[in-house]
């Protein structure tokens, strides 16, 4: 699978890392159509995805249930994202709880919209972000945003992939706490997906907590809720930091 890096979904010198990872499972789940429910993505984030992408998935083991999925991508300056996605058919088991708790947020039409047309980097333009919580950047505040987001335009959108692009959407947890502005790259990026979305335009409730930044990196936590209060997908990331 190839295409061109799309201009609009930009973040600085490389595509946004959220649509690297939704291209990434668009073409793994175009080249395997079969594929059981996806369950667990693990990402590296290696170099610029910029100019014209090649994405190349291949299948790394099949079992009875489950299907373990690599996918590069390739972009002008060589190898830009590894990633790796696991996929498992629904199984009878007798343990089932859900202990995660969405935190308390007022509704997104109840709040103002965080960025103004031109603001933040190009990508955003393709998100309707709310702020609930935390710091912004920047601030001095705490460093842990929570905010609503969605996509505009999700016309025709396949929900899963859209879901994928959106869940990297906040800027890293760390960002209220920078004394000035500066770089950040993501390095990796490993989520788990609770639950499999339904609307590729709905409303999700952002968590990304900064746990630890030191000697130049971030690491944080990340979670996602669906406006019902189900966790759909639980994250981790380490960010690279040039502040």
């Amino acid at each position: 699978m190839s295409l061109d890096a799309p201009p609009s979904w930009s973040q600085g010198r490389t595509l946004y890392g959220g649509m690297t990872a939704a291209l990434a499972w668009a073409a793994a789940a175009r080249t395997s159509p079969d594929l059981p429910p996806l369950r667990s993505v693990q990402a590296a984030f290696i170099g610029p995805a910029s100019g014209r992408l090649t994405l190349r998935p291949v299948i790394l083991r099949q079992g009875k249930s489950a299907t373990t999925v690599g996918v590069d991508v390739h972009g002008d300056a060589g190898l830009a994202a590894r990633l790796t996605f696991f996929c498992g058919a629904a199984r009878a088991s007798k343990v089932a709880h859900e202990r995660a708790v969405m935190p308390a947020a007022p509704a997104p039409d109840d709040l103002p919209a965080v960025l103004k047309a031109g603001q933040g980097p190009t990508f955003a333009a393709n998100y309707d972000i709310r702020h609930v919580s935390g710091g912004l950047p920047f601030s001095g505040g705490e460093p842990e945003f929570v905010m609503w987001a969605r996509m505009r335009d999700a016309d025709g959108a396949d929900p899963l992939v859209s879901l994928i692009a959106l869940a990297d959407v906040l800027p890293p947890a760390s960002m209220p706490v920078f004394p000035e502005f500066g770089v950040i790259s993501s390095l990796s990026w490993s989520f788990d997906l609770d639950r499999l979305p339904d609307d590729a335009a709905a409303w999700y409730l952002c968590r990304a907590v900064s746990e630890s930044t030191a000697d130049g990196y971030s690491r944080q936590a990340m979670d996602l809720w669906d406006a019902s209060g189900h966790r759909i997908l639980a994250g981790r990331q380490t960010v690279a930091i040039f502040v």
